[in-house]
């Protein structure tokens, strides 16, 4: 059995209620004293990986490259076809018709695809919002 006096007081959904912490005793000092130690080994560390790293061990040189080279990020080139933005759907269409042609990679068409249904979003809250508006003027106006 636990002792209930000691536990922080927590919500009907057990969350920590407000100014009650889950770790009332806070950080425990050993780990600054542990980071403390790490810290004054560094360099003797450092230096022992840079000489296996020199002498061929390919995990010395893994661990370096991992730590000093950050890794590459995949990037794409700008690519140029016709896009009918007159409407959503004539826009995902042009989009489509592009990859078909191969002037748009598939990833990218999907990523645009993607932000115009994110846009198509958008437009809907906007003309939810304002329905919602409309039918709040048209409730006052009957409630007069």
């Amino acid at each position: 059995m636990h002792d209930s006096g000691n536990q922080p007081e927590r919500s009907a959904r057990g969350q920590f209620k407000p100014g009650h912490s889950g770790n009332p005793g806070g950080r425990s000092g050993q780990t600054q004293a542990i980071r403390a130690k790490l810290a004054e080994g560094a360099e003797a560390v450092t230096k022992k990986v840079m000489a296996a790293a020199k002498k061929g061990d390919m995990q010395a040189c893994r661990l370096i490259l991992e730590r000093l080279v950050p890794p590459i990020k995949a990037t794409s080139e700008t690519v140029l076809f016709d896009l009918d933005d007159s409407d959503l759907p004539s826009a995902a269409k042009s989009i489509l018709r592009a990859i078909a042609a191969g002037e748009l990679p598939p990833d990218q068409g999907r990523h645009l695809i993607e932000a115009l249904s994110s846009v198509a979003k958008v437009i809907e809250v906007e003309e939810l919002q304002k329905a919602v508006e409309e039918l709040r003027e048209q409730i006052e106006e009957m409630q007069r």
